[in-house]
């Protein structure tokens, strides 16, 4: 069965390889990682339930697996909790043409509260004394969220313009890649210094965030596949002068493991090892095994009876 890449708790949602079908999607899911070794990495912990709507651009088929080479409108919504944070996001794509590779373009509005845990986070360090190391890790953040300085809330929005393109082989295996292009805006009292808890990155009031990642699935049978992502984001610069307000900053990783989904695709597990890095060793001051880390994610689909009567 071919299927789409949508963001949902990462950059590509290894269930909807199995779970889409033309028409309604209605999905939930949970996922967390964690650091074998705790440091610098802040575990993430997020559910979320994810309506998408698939208009095929030829003849309806509502209800049916998406086939070889799908062409689509997309239109989609969801809403998402942690421990941080909480909210909703909605989008349109678009997937155009019936060939192999795909390509896709997505536009999404994410609208997020932030529960008493936005920070202030050193963004510029001309000096390099490792300020921005001792304040980007889980053991300042931990230290510091949910305590009475904090903000009750704070409110933050999201623009992510995304291209993806994607190849299909054999078994309905898949590779791909794309871009992102996010524009930030948090709101907040700390002189423009913040931190995004879903990309795990300190972020300046407003600003840009450009993220690039590469994932795959290869298929073994109906219900086992291997797979792998990588992913790498980077932040805005921002000069006043000779003043650097904001230094432009990010981080690489890469995960891979198994993926099983039973059910006909409407059950997904994937679990997955992984390693982060900073490009800078002065952006981080922890051991090389605070970079490795496990995530797992949960992703079910729920069936629709109207399918059927739609697609008459």
């Amino acid at each position: 069965m071919m299927a789409v890449a949508l963001p949902a708790f990462a950059s590509f949602d290894q269930g909807e390889q199995n779970g889409f079908r033309y028409g309604p999607n209605l999905s939930w899911g949970v996922m967390g990682n964690t650091p074998f070794v705790w440091g610098q990495w802040l575990p993430q912990l997020v559910g979320n339930v994810h309506y998408t709507w698939l208009e095929p651009l030829d003849e309806p088929d509502y209800g049916g697996p998406l086939g070889k080479n799908p062409a689509y409108l997309k239109m989609e919504a969801s809403v998402e909790g942690s421990p941080f944070y909480g909210g909703y996001s909605a989008g349109l794509g678009l997937r155009p043409f019936k060939t192999n590779p795909q390509f896709e373009v997505n536009l999404v509005y994410e609208s997020y509260i932030y529960y008493k845990s936005n920070l202030e986070m050193v963004t510029a360090d001309v000096q390099g004394g490792g300020r921005i190391a001792e304040t980007w890790n889980a053991d300042y953040i931990t230290d510091n969220v949910w305590k009475d300085e904090a903000a009750n809330l704070d409110y933050v929005q999201l623009f992510d313009m995304s291209l993806s393109l994607e190849f299909y082989f054999l078994r309905s295996s898949i590779l791909g890649g794309g871009i992102h292009y996010i524009l930030s805006d948090v709101s907040t009292d700390f002189s423009g210094k913040s931190y995004d808890y879903k990309r795990n990155i300190p972020v300046f009031s407003r600003d840009f965030l450009l993220e690039l990642n590469t994932y795959g699935r290869l298929v073994f049978t109906e219900n086992w596949a291997a797979v792998f992502e990588t992913i790498f984001y980077r932040t805005g610069y921002l000069r006043s002068g000779n003043t650097v307000q904001k230094e432009s900053l990010g981080y690489g990783m890469i995960k891979a493991g198994p993926h099983f989904s039973w059910k006909n695709g409407l059950q997904n597990v994937t679990l997955e090892f992984g390693m982060w890095k900073r490009p800078k060793k002065r952006f981080y001051d922890g051991s090389l095994s605070q970079e490795f880390l496990i995530e797992l994610e949960y992703q079910g689909y729920f069936s629709f009876p109207i399918h059927k009567r739609l697609s008459k």
